[in-house]
């Protein structure tokens, strides 16, 4: 049974790996003007990711709180919050369909002092094609689409420039 149940972990991280190459190519924003949205924050007030970028270059992170790999992207980008500051980079964390108290819990836990914005009917990552968590949307100044990830690449920095 033990032996069954690694075998099956194995072929999911491989499907998940395969998708992850291929999800750079196959997804239609490309190049495209990153569609705006309003949604609340985790702490309350509402804003929209054009008043937040503000023509900054911004990284769009959809998580959940129970997702494994969320967590260790939100620790990864929480040591990083230096280095992407300096980078006039903005984070803008999206949580898809949680209870606010479990949100504020998780990034409480991992001490993450970026905004969270609550997508309570999963329509943002609906309109972002989110297949999986979790996944990354890289913004250029200008507001166009220059990456879709799951996980932070070392090469953000030229990705955003």
């Amino acid at each position: 049974m033990r032996s069954w149940v690694m075998g099956l972990l194995l072929a999911g991280a491989i499907i998940n790996t395969a998708g992850c190459a291929v999800a750079q190519e196959e997804s239609a924003l490309l190049g495209k003007r990153a569609p705006d949205f309003t949604l609340e924050r985790a702490k309350g007030t509402s804003a929209s990711l054009y008043e937040l970028i503000k023509g900054k270059k911004a990284i769009l992170f959809f998580f959940a709180s129970w997702c494994p790999h969320c967590r260790e992207q939100l620790k990864e980008i929480s040591t990083r919050k230096a280095e992407i500051k300096q980078e006039g980079i903005e984070i803008v964390l999206i949580n898809i369909n949680e209870p606010k108290a479990k949100v504020l819990s998780l990034l409480e836990k991992y001490n993450v002092e970026y905004d969270s914005f609550m997508d309570s009917n999963s329509f943002v990552a609906q309109t972002y094609q989110v297949a999986g968590i979790p996944t990354l949307v890289f913004i250029g100044s200008d507001g166009l689409v220059r990456y879709v990830e799951y996980g932070m690449p070392n090469n953000y920095k030229q990705i955003l420039n």
